[in-house]
C-alpha cells in the first residue's frame, strides 16, 4: 500500500516536470526599431504569436515579458525613443479603419488573456505613469489618444 502512494508521489511529480519543461517559453521581445521596422501584415502576424504564446504562459512569464519589452525600450536613447514613437504614430494614422480595428481586436485579445489580477496590476501601472507626467506630458497624450481630460 506504501509502495503504490510513494509511486503515484514520484510519478505525479515527473510528470508535473515534464509538462513544465516541455511549456514553451514566451520568446525574447524584439527590439523596438526592429518592430518599428516591421510592415503592417508584419506586426499584426507578430502580435498574433506572441498572442498565441501569451495564451500559455503563466502570469509570471507574461509578467517577465512585458518587463523586458519596456527595458529594451528605456535602453534607446530619448532623442530614439522620441523618433520611435513619431514613426509608430505617423504609421498608426496612414492605417485604414479596418487596419486599425485589426490592431484594436489584437490587443482587446491580448487583454482578454490576462487574469484579473494582472489587468489590475497593468491598469495600475498606466496610472503611475500618468500621474508622474507633467500637465504638458499629459495634456499631450491625452490629445494624442484622443480622450477627454479628467479633472487632474
Amino acid at each position: 500500500m506504501k509502495y503504490s502512494k510513494l509511486s503515484s508521489v514520484i510519478l505525479g511529480l515527473v510528470v508535473a516536470s515534464i509538462t513544465w519543461s516541455v511549456q514553451a517559453a514566451l520568446p525574447e521581445p524584439l527590439d523596438p526599431r526592429e518592430v518599428s521596422s516591421m510592415n503592417f501584415e508584419q506586426r499584426l502576424a507578430h502580435g498574433r504569436m506572441i498572442r498565441e504564446e501569451m495564451n500559455k504562459a503563466t502570469p509570471d512569464e507574461r509578467k517577465s515579458f512585458r518587463e523586458k519589452m519596456h527595458q529594451k525600450m528605456q535602453a534607446l536613447s530619448p532623442q530614439e525613443r522620441k523618433e520611435l514613437h513619431k514613426k509608430m504614430h505617423s504609421e498608426w494614422k496612414n492605417l485604414s479603419v479596418e487596419q486599425k480595428d485589426q490592431l484594436k481586436q489584437e490587443r482587446k485579445s491580448m487583454m482578454e488573456i490576462l487574469t484579473p489580477q494582472e489587468r489590475k496590476e497593468l491598469r495600475e501601472e498606466r496610472r503611475r505613469a500618468y500621474e508622474s507626467m507633467s500637465p504638458e506630458e499629459r495634456k499631450k497624450w491625452r490629445e494624442e489618444m484622443h480622450r477627454p481630460a479628467k479633472n487632474d
